[in-house]
C-alpha cells in the first residue's frame, strides 16, 4: 500500500512492529533505536521484538515512558517455535523458545497479547512457518492467529511476501501487517503497517477489526552493508576474547 492509498482509505497511522536491538542480533542499542525513530522517521507506533528475549523491550518501554517521545511503544518478542518464528505483541512476560506454534500462541493469548506469524511461507528459510502449519492452525477451533506478516522488508520477504499475501487473501483471511524486521537503524520503517488512529491501542483495534494494511519497501543495500559489517566486527571481537579457564 502506498501513502496515497493508505490515506484515501482513512489509514493515517504508521507502525513498525518488528525490529531488533543489541539484546539479540540487532546492531543498535535501545537508546539509539528510540532516538532514531523520534528524529528520523514518521512512525506513530513501534514494537521492539528481539529474538526469544523480552528484557530489551521492557527496558525500552521504561526509557520511552520517561521521555517525551511523539510515538507510542509496544512490548514484543520474536519467538522461535519448533515450526517457525512468531511475533508476540502486547505481552509482559517472555515466551520460551522451542515450543510448538500452537502452544506459543496460547501463551501469548494467556497474557492478553496478539500472535502474529512472522515472514511465513518462505520455502527455503528454516524459521519461516510453512503451509502445512498454517493450514493446521486455520482448521483448528481451539487456537488462532491474530495476524500475518505479509510484507517483511528484509531478505525473508524477497521471495515470500507475494506468496504470503496471495495465500492469505485466498485462504486464511487474517489481518495483514507490514514490518521492517530491522536489524539496523537505516531499515527501521522500511516496512510498515497502516492503521486508523495514532496510538498503540488504535493499531491493536485496527488489527482486531481486520482493517490493517501492509506497505513499505525492502531493505536497501546500505542496510545490508551495515548489518554485515556489524556481524563481522562482532565475530572479530569474540575471536579476540581470551579463552575461558575451565
Amino acid at each position: 500500500m502506498t501513502i496515497e492509498e493508505a490515506q484515501n482509505a482513512g489509514k493515517y497511522g504508521k507502525a513498525d512492529l518488528h525490529m531488533h536491538s543489541t539484546y539479540s542480533d540487532g546492531c543498535a542499542t535501545i537508546e539509539e533505536i528510540l532516538s532514531h525513530v523520534q528524529n528520523n522517521t514518521d512512525l506513530n507506533v513501534i514494537a521492539l521484538t528481539d529474538h526469544d528475549v523480552i528484557e530489551g523491550s521492557l527496558r525500552a518501554r521504561d526509557l520511552w515512558s520517561k521521555g517525551s517521545y511523539r510515538f507510542d511503544f509496544v512490548v514484543g518478542e520474536e519467538i522461535t517455535t519448533t515450526e517457525g518464528h512468531l511475533l508476540g505483541l502486547f505481552i509482559e512476560k517472555q515466551i520460551p523458545r522451542g515450543l510448538s506454534m500452537e502452544r506459543s500462541i496460547d501463551l501469548i493469548h494467556e497474557q492478553g497479547g496478539l500472535a502474529v506469524v512472522a515472514h511465513p511461507l518462505h520455502r527455503f528459510f528454516r524459521h519461516s512457518c510453512q503451509r502445512a502449519v498454517m493450514d493446521r492452525i486455520h482448521a483448528s477451533s481451539d487456537v488462532w492467529l491474530d495476524g500475518i506478516e505479509t510484507w517483511n522488508a528484509s531478505f525473508c520477504g524477497i521471495y515470500a511476501n507475494y506468496i504470503a499475501m496471495g495465500t492469505n487473501r485466498d485462504i486464511y483471511h487474517l489481518p495483514e501487517l507490514g514490518n521492517s524486521d530491522a536489524h539496523m537503524l537505516s531499515a527501521i520503517g522500511s516496512g510498515r503497517t497502516w492503521f486508523e488512529g495514532q496510538t498503540a491501542q488504535d493499531i491493536r483495534t485496527t488489527i482486531e477489526k481486520g482493517t490493517s494494511a501492509p506497505g513499505g519497501k525492502m531493505w536497501n543495500m546500505q542496510s545490508y552493508y551495515h548489518w554485515a559489517r556489524y556481524l563481522l566486527n562482532k565475530e572479530q571481537r569474540a575471536a579476540r576474547q581470551p579463552a575461558a579457564i575451565a
